[in-house]
């Protein structure tokens, strides 16, 4: 963890986006609108990243917005606010930093009584991961596996990290985590990293190293070719032949006992959902355009926190869910649930889920009580 990192960091975030003296509803609603070019798009996605992260507002005046505006703001604890006067009506960062670190669903009194993924074993695949000292991962059981010896590092997995074995915000604060770094971006270069990884886990796995689940934030491939297809036709024929040595180990994995979660196979059971700090309600983010959604077992990402980058305490708060953070509680989940099963495949696990969520505000919600009760009466009949 670097102070020059976390400056040459912020930089380059408030380097995208001016913000004006006085904050509106009206500015952020058009900062938040997609434009039809790329780079517009590219702007808002930052925008909805980001917000006022990293920003020095003590001359700024957010008084006239309301309080559903000021949500939809990302903003972290190196953020400067100005006085009260100058602030939303009833608005407390603290307190919405605070209530953002809690992973919900009723997961930390499920914690307390001992299902907290100790004795389990997963590994993630994503960027490189630096900020061991962070107030959130203090107890957590983190391995970093670098294959390449030049990954950098990134915010990603921090959220990832937090979001699965994260002492605070953590699904599963006890679970055994190897975390592999990987290169940045799209292309060749990373799929063939990708393939490198998961070859060495299945050496891991063979030689009894009991590693029951990978979780891979992203598609499984990130090939420049699948993006540049013209056509689907042409896009499906290319990920059939790119995906195929994938495949050959995903499935050599999965008779050993290690499942590999990917965002594809994630959603085919699993989605996410916000919440709203204010009144508490869930609703599905704006993304998500399916049709099926209610169908699909979501874990509450969006209006919680994960660990502000290259920080030893600092927090950011995340308005709008997403499936990367969304899959390591699913994954942290699973490790709960195989304590008491070791036999659940991932199949039994999201067919489990299914069976037990709950319906609230128009959200499928994963019901994580429930879920470690049928997963003992499955052992049970088991055995």
């Amino acid at each position: 963890m670097s102070e020059i990192e976390h400056a040459e960091f912020s930089k380059i975030v408030t380097s995208r986006y001016s913000i004006p003296q006085i904050i509106t509803n009206e500015w952020i609603d058009k900062m938040l609108c997609c434009a039809d070019s790329k780079e517009g798009m590219s702007l808002a996605k930052t925008f909805e990243n980001f917000g006022i992260c990293y920003r020095d507002l003590s001359n700024c005046d957010l008084s006239t917005l309301d309080e559903k505006h000021f949500l939809k703001l990302a903003f972290n604890s190196s953020t400067i606010f100005p006085s009260n006067d100058k602030m939303p009506q009833g608005v407390c960062t603290n307190q919405i930093l605070e209530f953002g670190k809690n992973p919900m669903l009723g997961i930390k009194k499920l914690n307390k009584e001992g299902y907290d993924g100790f004795g389990i074993s997963v590994a993630t695949i994503d960027f490189g991961f630096q900020d061991f000292n962070h107030t959130e991962f203090n107890g957590s059981d983190i391995e970093i596996i670098d294959l390449f010896g030049d990954t950098g590092s990134h915010y990603h997995p921090d959220g990832v990290l937090s979001n699965l074995c994260g002492q605070n915000i953590g699904v599963a604060p006890k679970v055994k985590v190897y975390h592999y770094n990987t290169y940045m971006g799209r292309g060749e270069k990373v799929d063939k990293a990708t393939l490198i990884i998961l070859q060495d886990i299945l050496n891991k796995v063979q030689n009894n190293i009991k590693i029951r689940a990978v979780n891979i934030s992203a598609p499984l491939l990130r090939n420049n070719s699948l993006i540049k297809a013209y056509n689907d036709q042409e896009k499906n024929r290319l990920k059939e032949v790119f995906s195929q040595p994938f495949l050959e180990i995903i499935n050599k994995l999965k008779q050993v006992g290690c499942e590999v979660i990917t965002s594809d196979r994630f959603g085919q059971d699993f989605s996410c959902c916000d919440i709203n700090f204010i009144d508490k309600k869930l609703t599905k983010p704006d993304f998500y355009k399916n049709s099926d959604y209610i169908d699909k077992v979501s874990f509450v990402s969006g209006g919680k926190v994960i660990p502000e980058f290259a920080t030893k305490k600092g927090y950011k708060y995340e308005p709008v869910g997403c499936f990367s953070w969304s899959i390591p509680q699913a994954v942290g989940m699973y490790a709960l649930a195989l304590q008491v099963n070791k036999n659940l495949t991932w199949k039994d696990f999201a067919y489990i889920c299914k069976q037990t969520s709950i319906v609230k505000d128009e959200v499928r919600l994963a019901n994580p009580e429930e879920i470690i009760k049928q997963a003992k009466r499955l052992n049970l009949k088991i055995n």
